[in-house]
């Protein structure tokens, strides 16, 4: 039981700030959508779902992080292994956005071929890039962020943004 303990609590501080991070994404997302539809707030069932996206995402990212492809070499360029991990999460957080939009839509549909034709029936395509704009901005911010905590370690880290001493 202290052996499971001790693994819960090492993975929830290693999905906290992922998933914090996604949570203000996905509702910058929310608001953003919102504004262009011309609405004004957040419904409770928006606000469920995108703290349920950032959960699932960033659960997702952590499994990503964890592909040898994505991992940093002393002496390398970081340029690639950013590229990648930016292209992978773009690929996961839009697969998620697509089952969250087809889920209502099927249950209408009963055939899953349908709920996807009404799906790219319905999308609104200015919408939808202008939210994946903002959205593949923020995972790039991501990424970067992550990757010199990766390599000055979060304590450096903390301390060049938050500390007074600027001797570090």
């Amino acid at each position: 039981m202290q052996k499971f303990l001790v693994v819960l609590k090492k993975e929830f501080w290693e999905l906290l700030p992922p998933f914090i991070f996604f949570a203000f994404v996905f509702h910058v997302m929310m608001l953003v959508e919102s504004l262009m539809a011309k609405a004004s707030g957040f419904s409770n069932s928006a606000t469920t779902s995108a703290l349920i996206a950032a959960i699932l995402v960033s659960k997702s990212i952590l499994v990503v992080d964890a592909l040898p492809i994505l991992k940093f070499k002393a002496g390398e360029k970081l340029i690639y292994p950013l590229t990648w991990r930016v292209f992978f999460y773009i690929i996961i957080v839009v697969i998620f956005q697509f089952i969250e939009k087809l889920i209502p839509l099927f249950s209408e549909s009963n055939s899953f071929s349908n709920a996807v034709t009404l799906l790219f029936a319905k999308i609104e395509w200015d919408h939808f890039w202008a939210v994946h704009i903002v959205l593949f901005l923020f995972l790039v911010i991501y990424t970067m962020v992550n990757a010199v905590i990766d390599i000055l370690g979060a304590k450096k880290f903390l301390a060049i943004f938050f500390s007074l001493d600027r001797n570090i």
